[in-house]
């Protein structure tokens, strides 16, 4: 005789399902930290982003100061005078459409050469599109 699967049973196999199929963090972040060093020029720093296929935008001092008085993001890293670079490196998709970025941000001195980033991988497991 055939028992159905209560939905609860279903939901809950169907989530552990999903967590498994988790990929484990990729090395782009620690690859990033290491490239992404104090002094690194802005130019060169283009260039990296580029070859990366980093979608980005590069901003003037007053669009970051403007930017980091209205984000209310603790993470957000203050601007030190110079430009900065907010941007999106695509690293992975997996079969059910979910993918990992890692999202960055580089500020600079008024030198225009970097004085600190932040990069941090963000993934979604399912991807859909509204």
């Amino acid at each position: 005789m055939f028992r159905p699967i209560a939905p609860f049973t279903a939901a809950l196999l169907a989530a552990l399902g999903l967590a498994a199929c988790t990929p484990a963090p990729s090395p782009a972040v620690p690859e990033l930290r290491t490239q992404f060093k104090p002094g690194y020029p802005l130019g060169e720093a283009v260039k990296a982003l580029k070859a990366r296929n980093t979608t980005f935008s590069v901003m003037s001092a007053a669009e970051c100061e403007t930017m980091a008085r209205q984000s209310a993001l603790a993470a957000e890293l203050r601007p030190r005078g110079g430009p900065c670079i907010y941007g999106k490196i695509p690293v992975s998709k997996n079969w059910l459409g979910g993918r990992t970025d890692v999202i960055l941000q580089l500020v600079f001195a008024a030198d225009s050469t970097l004085v600190d980033g932040n990069f941090e991988e963000i993934s979604t497991a399912v991807g859909w599109q509204p």
